[in-house]
């Protein structure tokens, strides 16, 4: 487990997971057992004076089960005998039609969902760190790479909003997760129902669900598994992509002069050896961390793996609680590095200008201005980046004389091309400047500031719904626990 080894370094645990930790197995046994006796003695299942003796038995055994020290039942075959020995075993009338696997069905899928909702609301945390990153580093152009070589100059913000692109997917598969497992499996019994006419509707609406069984096999023993299954994979996308934007950025360390840094007290070390070196030591835990939780979410495919139906090895909630412990601490720390990123904007225009990623825009002008066809364009641009190399010239300190002494010695060999260079000595400055190379991408989704402008709107956009639709959820929660005390109350 991670939490103890990460709490170390970053106070304890946040809110969101102190929340999530609050609500056990247990809390959920009793929850149903209150639903159970409200829905049992509407429907004349229950005599009222059995009913009003579980219920307070019930109470009773919350505060002696809320104690320090008390042994909190997981499983109802432990948590029964607690109430019978109070009420007698005349309440056991409570558990006809019910079963188990039902219980523990439905006990495990609103704790799953419980789970969903704390790490989304840590996706949803990083997300509004991506926007404030974009917003007051975004505007820097830096160079990006693609095969680990420097590729094409770009602005800060469009790589930052492709990563904010990537966490908007993980939540809407969380989103879609929480609606297509919505489904209360109480009343499901072993694994086709019970001959007690157990009221499913009420009981789905006062545990917080929005639909009662549809199938009592598939929600009783199939559904069970596979929620605790996605939503492992869905952590695992997180965490691989958390491992990606670490390793673009681990790669600035190895130069003398990154141009993007962790600006953080105790992001680094001293070597013990090397005085000079500042080991990138949070962001190498985080990395190590992530691969961690991947693993752990692995496990519950590998435990699902071969097993007959029935088998409850997935639904092993302490080792559950334990991997969405350790997935929130990875996504809050990575959130945290994030929010702690600065560009040094001079420096990124060096890197940029120390090579040759703007060449692709030298081979597009030549097309758009000189009508050079396009590989043709880009047979010469190469053969320019060669020739650039050969005699250690780079865009910083390239004169248009010397393009076009290069160009003199090309169209000996190409003579279908112009024989004097086609470009104006502003127009082949222009192919230099990164900040013009950018501005020109003239596509949808480019780099270039209305199409940001629309992006950042889109992404706020969605962000706001997916906070409406996940606070929805939870609301609805808690108003079942209201609404299942306050039946309780007038019973």
């Amino acid at each position: 487990m991670l939490g103890m080894q990460m709490a170390q370094g970053n106070d304890g645990y946040s809110q969101r997971l102190k929340t999530f930790l609050q609500s056990d197995v247990c809390d959920w046994l009793f929850a149903i057992n209150e639903a159970s006796v409200v829905a049992n003695t509407r429907n004349g299942l229950l005599e009222k004076e059995t009913a009003h003796a579980i219920r307070s038995a019930l109470s009773e055994m919350q505060m002696e089960l809320a104690q320090d020290g008390a042994v909190r039942p997981k499983l109802y075959i432990t948590f029964e005998p607690l109430l019978l020995k109070k009420t007698g075993i005349g309440a056991s009338v409570l558990h006809v039609g019910r079963s188990s696997q039902d219980i523990l069905a439905t006990t495990q899928q609103a704790i799953t969902r419980q789970a969903v909702l704390t790490v989304a609301d840590a996706v949803m945390g990083l997300e509004n760190t991506f926007m404030e990153l974009a917003q007051t580093q975004g505007d820097a152009v830096v160079p990006n790479y693609t095969n680990g070589v420097q590729a094409q100059p770009n602005r800060y913000a469009h790589y930052v909003y492709a990563q904010a692109y990537v966490f908007l997917r993980i939540l809407d598969r969380f989103k879609a997760l929480i609606n297509r497992y919505d489904i209360c499996p109480m009343g499901a019994g072993v694994l086709n129902g019970g001959a007690w006419p157990l009221d499913t509707d009420y009981m789905a609406r006062a545990l917080g669900f929005s639909e009662d069984p549809h199938n009592a096999y598939d929600v009783g023993q199939l559904t069970c598994n596979d929620l605790p299954l996605e939503l492992a994979q869905i952590i695992q996308s997180a965490m691989l992509w958390i491992v990606t934007f670490l390793q673009d950025f681990t790669v600035q360390y190895a130069q003398t002069r990154p141009w993007v840094l962790l600006d953080r007290s105790g992001s680094t070390y001293i070597s013990s050896a090397m005085p000079q070196k500042r080991n990138p030591g949070m962001i190498n835990d985080c990395r190590r961390d992530a691969g961690v939780v991947f693993n752990e979410a692995a496990h519950i495919a590998q435990r699902m793996h071969g097993l007959p139906t029935g088998m409850s090895d997935v639904r092993d909630m302490d080792l559950f609680v334990e991997l969405i412990v350790d997935a929130v601490r990875v996504i809050e720390i990575f959130t945290d590095i994030v929010a702690h990123l600065k560009i040094n904007r001079e420096r990124a225009l060096e890197e940029i200008n120390a090579d040759w990623s703007c060449t692709q825009h030298l081979a597009d002008t030549l097309m758009q201005k000189a009508g050079i066809a396009f590989r043709a364009g880009h047979h010469a641009a190469s053969a320019w980046v060669t020739f650039a190399r050969a005699n250690v010239k780079t865009p910083a300190n390239t004169t248009y004389a010397d393009m076009c002494e290069f160009w003199t010695g090309f169209v000996k060999e190409h003579p279908e091309l112009p024989q004097t260079f086609p470009l104006s000595e502003e127009d082949f400055k222009a192919t230099l400047d990164p900040e013009c190379i950018v501005e020109a991408r003239a596509t949808a989704g480019g780099p270039q500031k209305a199409s940001l402008d629309a992006q950042r709107a889109e992404i706020q956009g969605r962000l706001a719904r997916f906070a409406t639709e996940f606070d929805a959820v939870a609301t609805r929660i808690s108003q079942a626990h209201a609404m299942r005390q306050k039946d309780l109350a007038e019973l």
